[in-house]
Formats: C-alpha cells, sequence, structure tokens
C-alpha cells in the first residue's frame, strides 16, 4: 500500500511542478523520484548523480538509504519530512523504522522540519508527539495544525 501511496504522491506533483514552471516561464528544474526496494539500479545511479529535491520513498527504504554511504551524503542537506497518512505508521513497526531513521537523519542534518499528514488522525497530539520526537529525554517542540478549520 505504501508503494502504492509514493507513486500516487508522485502523479500529484507533477501538476503543482507544471505550474511553478508556467508562473516562471521556464523548466524551473525541480527533480522528484520514487525509491523503493523496487527501484532499478539504473534510477539509483541516476538518483546519485542527479539527486532529486523531492524523494518518495518508505520508512524501510529510508532507513536503508541512511545506512549507504553515497546516499547518505545525498541526505544531509535535507530541510523538510513529510510524513503522510502517519495515522497508519505511528503504531506499528512500520512506524518504529521511521523513528528511528528520523532521529538518524536528525542527527547527520543537524534538524529539519517534520510535517505529518492525516485526515483520520485522532488524538493528533499523540501522533504529534511520535513524529516529532525527542530530544535529551523531553519532547521536541510541534505546531499542530487543523486544516478542516482554515
Amino acid at each position: 500500500p505504501l508503494k502504492a501511496l509514493d507513486n500516487d504522491i508522485f502523479k500529484n506533483l507533477e501538476e503543482p511542478i507544471r505550474g511553478i514552471n508556467e508562473i516562471a516561464g521556464y523548466d524551473v528544474g525541480i527533480r522528484q523520484a520514487v525509491r523503493t526496494g523496487d527501484t532499478t539500479q539504473y534510477e539509483r545511479s541516476k538518483m546519485l548523480k542527479h539527486p532529486p529535491h523531492i524523494l518518495i520513498t518508505t520508512p524501510e527504504t529510508l532507513s536503508i538509504l541512511l545506512v549507504a554511504p553515497k546516499f547518505r551524503e545525498k541526505l544531509r542537506s535535507v530541510r523538510y519530512v513529510i510524513v503522510d497518512e502517519i495515522h497508519s505508521l505511528a503504531e506499528n513497526k512500520r512506524g518504529t523504522h521511521l523513528s528511528l531513521s528520523l532521529e538518524r537523519l536528525n542527527e547527520l542534518t543537524g534538524g529539519f522540519t517534520r510535517i505529518g499528514l492525516s485526515a483520520t488522525v485522532s488524538p493528533p497530539e499523540r501522533i504529534a508527539r511520535f513524529l516529532s520526537g525527542y530530544s535529551w529525554g523531553k519532547p521536541r517542540e510541534c505546531e499542530i495544525v487543523n486544516v478542516n478549520y482554515l
């Protein structure tokens, strides 16, 4: 299910990227890529040579990328991580993988903004604590935004 979600996210980003290019009047060169266990060696090599600005992946693949020396270096510049359908990950093994990987990524980057998306999360405070993690035994600061009211 997450691989299908990854492919849907990729397709859903194509139109906004086209819109950005139209507004700019030229191709601004935003690259996106899906990286899962099914990604071909050719695509993996391509990502190393020209890293995507937007990487769509699974918790398991993120964990692998963080220990792959060449790709790990490419992750140093991560500034944002968006976790879609976070409610489906928070209380299972995949969520544990994700949580550990986010902490490892945090150490690598020196910090980044974490964004969790869910239409059905309840209670959001518990999921927000899961996503933001802990620093020195204390929950990191986070802000919950409910777009139902925007």
